[in-house]
């Protein structure tokens, strides 16, 4: 997998665990798991687990080895498939478990920091189609957010005709990709 803008991406998170995944019917392991512990919540809503957030990354593409726990690293995580929209303030910046969701998919909150790719693509089609790779500030570091969407009015839908830095946006429902991890 590409995404436009790896280099902007740093995630600092302690990594906490190695999952190997199921074993595939060639024998190969099949999409490992990497947990990383982060204190990258949003203000207020730590309550459910202190102050950490242990958020099980996916490694669809294995680049990354395990890693000892409680070592610091730097990972290039990347949101894919997920709905997004622009926050009414207050903003928040972080990580936010849905309630009864798993912690694999929270609500991700963070500012705008690099709009790489945005195309709204003419068509006859009697609805909006948006496809779009940015990055946000999450406040331990940045995320890269990969997505389509579609909607008769993707202003209405999303908040916005056109993201830009500096703006606020809440992601939704994210799968969630590691593309890359070193030792901090």
């Amino acid at each position: 997998m590409r995404f436009a803008a790896t280099d902007a991406l740093d995630f600092r998170a302690a990594y906490a665990a190695y999952d190997v995944g199921e074993l595939h019917t060639d024998g190969r392991r099949y999409l490992p798991t990497h947990w990383l512990a982060s204190a990258a919540v949003a203000p207020g809503l730590a309550d459910w687990t202190g102050l950490v957030y242990r958020l099980p990354v996916v490694d669809r593409h294995h680049r990354v080895a395990e890693q000892a726990a409680g070592i610091a690293v730097s990972a290039q995580l990347v949101l894919l498939l997920s709905q997004f929209r622009l926050q009414d303030g207050p903003y928040r910046m972080g990580l936010e478990r849905v309630a009864g969701g798993i912690a694999g998919a929270p609500l991700v909150h963070g500012k705008v920091t690099q709009v790489a790719v945005w195309e709204i693509p003419e068509t006859p089609l009697p609805y909006e189609s948006l496809y779009c790779e940015y990055v946000i500030d999450i406040g331990v570091g940045t995320v890269g957010v990969r997505t389509h969407a579609t909607a008769v009015d993707l202003a209405m839908a999303l908040g916005t005709r056109r993201l830009e830095v500096g703006e606020w946006v809440t992601v939704r429902r994210p799968r969630i990709d590691i593309l890359g991890m070193s030792v901090r």
